[in-house]
This record gives C-alpha cells, sequence and structure tokens, in this order.
C-alpha cells in the first residue's frame, strides 16, 4: 500500500499566521470580514454584465469611475470582476469581498510555500521568509481589506506567485494562465513575461543536450491555448467599452482627463522618485520628537518594505559568486523592476492613499523568486533576516492600524 505524502506543517502556520495578524488589525480598526464594503466597483461591474450592460448604469462618485461617452464605467483592468461574477449571481451587489480577499491572501501564502520549497528544495525557514514577504511589507496594508484598488492587487500578488511556482516546475499552460490572470488585476506585470519564459525554457531544456525555441514550441504549443483565450477576453471587452483593444477604462478618469500630461508622462517621474525615497519627518503636533509618515504618494520603500534590502544583498551575493546557472536571472530581473519601476514613477499618482509604498507591492513576487535563486545558503545570512522581519512586522502592523484609523 503506497504511503500517504506528509504535508508540510509550513501550509498551516504560515496562512494562520497571517490571518492572526489581520485579526489584529480588525480588531484595533473594525475592519471585519463580514462588514459591508462601500469600495465595491467590480462587484458592480460583474452585476451589470449581469444585466446585459457593459457600463454601470448610473455614478457612484465615491468610486473612481471612467467617463465615456457620456456613461460610466469601472476604470480598472477586468479580470477581478470574472471572479466575482459567481457570486454576484448568488449575492447580488452584496458579495463578501472582504471574506474573497482573504481566501486570496490565503491562497497566496500556501504558493509563496510551495515556490520557497520548489527553488530551494527545502522546507528550512520556509515560514521566515514568506511571513517576510506578507507581515513585514506594504502588502501587510492591501491585504487588511476587500476595497476595489487593494484586492485587485491582492489577486495580483497571488496570481504571480502561482505563475511564478507553475513556471519553476515547468507547467507552462498553468504559468501562463496565471500570468494572464495577473495582468488583468495590474497590467504592469506583463513586463515579467520574459521571466517566466526563461524559467520554463530552462526547466524544459533540462536534461537536453540541443534543444532549439521551435522545437520547445512544436512541443509545447498548447502552452499558449490559456493564456490567448484570457487575452482575447480582455481585449474583446476594452473594444466593446472603449473602442480600443488596450484601454481598460483609467485614461478616462475624470483626474487623468482635467490634465494634459494624462495618466502617464515623463513629467512626473522625477518626483514620484523622490517620493519613494523621502523618509518621515520628525515632530509634529502634540507628538514632540514622534516621526510623521505620510500615507500618500509613497516614502522610502526601503524603509516600509525592508525585505528589498535584503534581495539587494542576495543579488550583489549572486553577482560576487557568478554562478553559470543564475546569470540571466541575475541580469534579466533587476531590469524588468527597473523598468517596473520607471513605469511607476511616471505615473501621475503613486497610489493615493495608503500606508507604504503599494504600487511597488507588485515587484515583489518575481523579487522574491530571483531572491530564491540568489540568496547565499548559510544559517548567518538567514538569522541575519530575523531583525528586518520583526521591524517590517511591527512597522507596517502599527503603520497599518494608525492609517485606517485615521491617526496619520
Amino acid at each position: 500500500m503506497k504511503a500517504r505524502k506528509k504535508i508540510d506543517v509550513a501550509y498551516f502556520l504560515v496562512p494562520v499566521s497571517i490571518v492572526a495578524v489581520l485579526g489584529v488589525i480588525a480588531a484595533f480598526t473594525g475592519m471585519w470580514p463580514w462588514k459591508e464594503n462601500a469600495y465595491n466597483s467590480y462587484t458592480l461591474q460583474a452585476c451589470s454584465w449581469l444585466e446585459g450592460r457593459l457600463d454601470l448604469g448610473q455614478d457612484y462618485p465615491w468610486l473612481e469611475l471612467a467617463i465615456y461617452g457620456g456613461k460610466y464605467y469601472v476604470s480598472f483592468p477586468p479580470f477581478p470582476s470574472f471572479v466575482m461574477l459567481p457570486f454576484a449571481m448568488i449575492f447580488g451587489t452584496n458579495t463578501p469581498d472582504h471574506y474573497i480577499g482573504l481566501a486570496v491572501t490565503m491562497v497566496g501564502a500556501v504558493y509563496g510555500v510551495k515556490l520557497y520549497m520548489s527553488i530551494q528544495r527545502t522546507r528550512i525557514n520556509v515560514e521566515l521568509y514568506v511571513l517576510l514577504l506578507y507581515v513585514a511589507s506594504g502588502l501587510l496594508f492591501v491585504c487588511a481589506n476587500g476595497y476595489v484598488w487593494f484586492i485587485a492587487q491582492n489577486m495580483c500578488f497571488t496570481l504571480s506567485l502561482m505563475s511564478l511556482y507553475y513556471a519553476q516546475e515547468g507547467k507552462g499552460g498553468w504559468s501562463l494562465a496565471f500570468w494572464a490572470c495577473a495582468v488583468g488585476c495590474r497590467p504592469m506585470v506583463v513586463l515579467y513575461f520574459p521571466f517566466l519564459v526563461y524559467m520554463l525554457r530552462k526547466k524544459w531544456k533540462q536534461g537536453k543536450e540541443h534543444g532549439s525555441w521551435w522545437q520547445m514550441f512544436r512541443e509545447k504549443w498548447s502552452w499558449c491555448i490559456a493564456v490567448s483565450a484570457i487575452a482575447v477576453s480582455y481585449m474583446v471587452l476594452n473594444y466593446a467599452r472603449f473602442g480600443s483593444v488596450t484601454e481598460f477604462g483609467h485614461n478616462y478618469l475624470p483626474e487623468f482627463t482635467r490634465v494634459s500630461t494624462g495618466q502617464f508622462h515623463i513629467s512626473y517621474l522625477k518626483a514620484n522618485i523622490k517620493n519613494l525615497l523621502r523618509l518621515p519627518t520628525m515632530g509634529g503636533e502634540n507628538q514632540e520628537g514622534a516621526l510623521q509618515f505620510v500615507t500618500s504618494d509613497g516614502m522610502a520603500f526601503w524603509l516600509i518594505t525592508p525585505f528589498f534590502l535584503s534581495i539587494a544583498v542576495a543579488w550583489l551575493y549572486g553577482i560576487w559568486k557568478r554562478r553559470k546557472e543564475q546569470l540571466p536571472s541575475l541580469l534579466m530581473l533587476p531590469v524588468l523592476a527597473l523598468l517596473h519601476v520607471i513605469f511607476i514613477c511616471s505615473h501621475r499618482t503613486l497610489g493615493g492613499w495608503h500606508f507604504g509604498n503599494r504600487y511597488l507591492m507588485d515587484l515583489l513576487p518575481y523579487l522574491f523568486t530571483g531572491f530564491l535563486f540568489w540568496k547565499p545558503k548559510n544559517e548567518t545570512f538567514d538569522r541575519c533576516n530575523i531583525p528586518i522581519l520583526i521591524f517590517g512586522f511591527a512597522l507596517n502592523l502599527v503603520g497599518t492600524v494608525a492609517t485606517y484609523n485615521g491617526w496619520i
């Protein structure tokens, strides 16, 4: 009789730890998952689709809506509304968005564990590094509820981890499909397609002396089916709403149509880079000696998410070791991440109201993967990340509670 494969306890410990932290945040803010979600754009869009309408039928002044042809549309990429469709069929406009966001976070945590063990080939310190990713970074603020801006980013994070895991396992159909779903949440992650292809080709070539790109395509052409179908669904929907296969609505937000520079412009770059580097200031009314944290357009990225520092150290270590098999990732990922940051900083805002640097969280699944390829395999390096975990966790827990409660 075949023995059952034992499930690693990390698959339980990591998600439960994250839920425990989110429970503490809810206890101090009142944002329990059973509360109603006023920022439910994706549900409203799903309900409109079920009624046979592409627009929302009316204005919702508290939501960021695109205005096109005198009609009101959800201005964000559509994939989260695909997820909401079955829930909208059952619950109407009262979909359990916060519970869905919580479930998405737990799935992401599981795939973070799977990705770690797939690359590292060990479970040692898996809890440390996946918790570094989730509770010691600006992602914690994003995972706290199911608001329209945050649930899409939460989904993108989870789907990116899923895509990267299946790429590492050589399952290209799943990897590219989940990547396409992630793009439908946060379009800028389209930049990481070359890295996924690199991972898939590296896995495919294992055990082969020769293997051309054409041979790979002939063997694995079926990988393109699901990703192509998902991409076509976006293009058809975009064209039906806005007359362009690449326009999902954000360019028609009033805040962008009122300015000549629009949503993206190089003139935004300098100020936004400064915002990503700015430190908290000292002092404030009745708070002598306390640091004043900003809650819009970002701040010192390495302070809020110190894991970026660990990633940089691992990259430098990889460069120093010059392992031939790691050179493509050592060269490719920093370039893609830099391009991503340039695009982010060319946007008119860096995410509006939030704690930390919300837009930079989209980079983390891919840089986390690189980190796992590059990091030193020694106990001293792992131990050095413990205070980074504690500092990042403490800062983001307090910062998240303070921001949602309006204390800062």
